[in-house]
């Protein structure tokens, strides 16, 4: 759809139209400086801050017509948005949207946005490379050398990838990417996911099954899907013992959606022969972890969206969803649809 602009934007004249970044994570994703330029070109305020608690989001918040959160830390909570007078969009700056409360958003008539198109490469390839060190043991053998260890047992047990089945939890973009990626492995392709037809699914060379199928099935287990209550544990000491002996496991979603006490203690029988983690139930994975004493997982901190091209789509997108909003018109990528019948703002359609 074309943009629409408005001479005349929809909003109160007395104040600046103002997007309040609440939070973000300095390490990766540092607004970039053309971002406030870029708002400011269309008469949009543009606030930066890291506000580590809610109590402080909302103070920062409070200002904000457009409300925006890249770090993944509950800070938009139902005490912060029943609170927020100015706000006609939040927007997480990221795929996953568990941090906000939606249904606070959405009792209010405030949208909820998230970059559903973001990263999507980047965690694919991110998956990939974590599923080929499960399990050919790559960074377990690099540690070993550094350490002045030459012994080349180090790369067992490991799996001839041509023949295995691939078992996909989800099948959104970035699984549907990673379905592309292994297409010449010579790899049988499963996937679960509940709100996706077999037909997308075979468009893809994939096999949509149940779970309980997949994971009696599959060789390799790669988890997509986003955290929700449904989600929450969907891998738990049931699912695991389901599973193949010597399965091999890769997450780059949401920790919590594998229960890491199960997992442990999948990893202790030899049930699991690998995983590749790039998030946690509790991040940073906390010291006493004890999934820290198995050399056959290799851990990576959250980083799986992690490029230069990422994070200018990233803010790209993000500055879209406020000029929309500033001009009046509904936003892209909201979760809550909904809220178009209840919202007290006065937004339009873009045209056609």
């Amino acid at each position: 759809m074309a943009e629409q602009s408005f001479s005349t934007p929809a909003v109160n004249q007395d104040k600046p139209f103002t997007t309040v970044l609440v939070d973000y994570d300095e390490d990766l994703f540092t607004p970039p400086e053309w971002v406030g330029e870029e708002l400011a070109r269309h008469g949009i305020q543009w606030i930066v801050g890291q506000h580590r608690t809610p109590e402080a989001a909302l103070e920062a918040a409070r200002s904000g017509d457009v409300v925006m959160v890249q770090s993944v830390r509950p800070l938009l909570t139902r005490a912060v948005i029943e609170q927020l007078e100015r706000c006609r969009c939040i927007v997480r700056l990221g795929i996953g949207y568990d941090s906000v409360d939606v249904a606070a958003a959405t009792e209010r008539g405030i949208p909820v946005c998230n970059i559903p198109t973001y990263c999507v490469d980047d965690v694919a390839d991110h998956a990939l490379a974590l599923l080929m060190d499960a399990v050919r043991h790559i960074a377990r053998q690099d540690r070993w050398i550094r350490a002045g260890r030459w012994d080349r047992t180090g790369a067992r047990p490991s799996r001839r990838l041509k023949g295995c089945t691939l078992g996909l939890v989800a099948f959104g973009r970035i699984a549907r990417a990673l379905a592309q990626r292994v297409s010449g492995f010579g790899l049988t392709l499963l996937t679960y996911d509940p709100y996706v037809d077999a037909e997308t699914a075979t468009r893809y060379g994939v096999q949509k099954v149940e779970l309980d199928e997949l994971l009696q099935r599959a060789d390799l287990i790669s988890v997509h899907c986003p955290l929700t209550e449904e989600t929450r544990h969907l891998l738990s000491t049931r699912e695991f013992n389901l599973m193949k002996e010597g399965v091999f496991i890769v997450n780059t979603s949401r920790g919590p959606i594998i229960d890491e006490a199960a997992l442990v203690e999948a990893l202790r029988s030899g049930k699991v022969w690998g995983a590749g983690l790039d998030v946690f139930e509790h991040e940073p994975l906390p010291l006493d972890s004890p999934l820290r004493d198995f050399d056959n997982v290799t851990f990576t901190p959250h980083v799986g969206a992690n490029s230069e091209e990422s994070t200018a789509d990233l803010y790209r997108l993000g500055c879209q969803i406020a000029i929309d909003v500033y001009n009046g018109v509904w936003p892209q990528s909201v979760v809550n649809p909904e809220v178009e019948a209840t919202t007290p703002y006065p937004f339009r359609r873009q045209q056609t």
